[in-house]
């Protein structure tokens, strides 16, 4: 779950992590053009964007409080629950297609091995033994569904670099955006594209206010392209109990956010 407050104090959204999914689901749709590379396979790639966070449902009807009484939530919680949530994610994604849960796999065994980095240097040597397990785990799956997908003409193009590596591109970087709109994060960040000529290219987000923000260079389709997700609106982000907030979270009213990303040039 993310808390979004997009600077206003008094409004602040609690966004499950697929309704994040679903956004990046909705940039990786109108990603690509002639500079930058396009998912391929299509469905798959997209189907890898659309499930990466399906393993989160059962705890963003239920994510309890901190010991603060914040909302727990995706970046604060216990290593071993986090890891067991984002194994649950391939396992649910492997359900649809096995390209698109290599690619998630792939997404989580990298996103482990920062995780780990961060571990060591707060000194918990416990919980990234833990995560370089996860990773390990991760890595012989994927060696699996290479094996498995390897006669299958469909993939013979994707299955490995460079195509392969440009699809899990796609995917985190569709959700290392959707991170930063929902999370609120920040005024301007970048990201890193595979280009249609093989390589990586910077990508710049600027926020002009809110809920539109300028890309350069422009990665996608046409001259704009409209974003959203749902949350439900918190009067307060601390809570005496976890029964409180529960309570609060179940009658919360349903908005809907929109971002708009557009091109540096474009006008309004």
């Amino acid at each position: 779950m993310f808390l979004y407050s997009g600077g206003d104090p008094n409004r602040t959204l609690a966004i499950p992590q697929v309704s994040h999914a679903w956004l990046a689901w909705q940039l990786a749709e109108h990603w690509g053009n002639r500079r930058f590379n396009r998912p391929l396979p299509r469905a798959e790639v997209l189907a890898a964007v659309m499930l990466h966070d399906s393993g989160w449902t059962e705890f963003d009807v239920a994510p309890g409080i901190d010991s603060k009484g914040r909302p727990r939530t995706f970046d604060r919680m216990p290593v071993e629950t986090h890891l067991e949530i984002w194994r649950r994610c391939v396992d649910r994604t492997a359900q649809h297609s096995r390209y698109a849960a290599l690619l998630v796999a792939t997404h989580f065994a990298d996103m482990a091995e920062v995780k780990t980095v961060d571990l060591l240097r707060q000194g918990d040597t416990g919980s990234a033994r833990l995560v370089e397990s996860f990773r390990a785990e991760m890595d012989r799956r994927k060696l699996d569904w290479e094996d498995s997908l390897a006669s299958d003409a469909r993939y013979q193009d994707c299955l490995r670099a460079p195509r392969r590596q440009s699809n899990a591109g796609i995917l985190t970087l569709a959700d290392r955006i959707s991170v930063f709109l929902c999370g609120s994060l920040a005024s301007d960040f970048e990201v890193a594209a595979p280009t249609s000529s093989g390589d990586v290219e910077s990508v710049k987000l600027t926020a002009m206010d809110r809920t539109r923000w300028r890309v350069n260079p422009w990665p996608l389709e046409g001259d704009r392209v409209r974003l959203q997700c749902e949350g439900r609106r918190l009067d307060t982000t601390c809570f005496d109990s976890t029964d409180e907030f529960q309570e609060v979270l179940q009658r919360a009213p349903v908005e809907r956010m929109t971002f708009t990303l557009m091109r540096s040039s474009a006008v309004g």
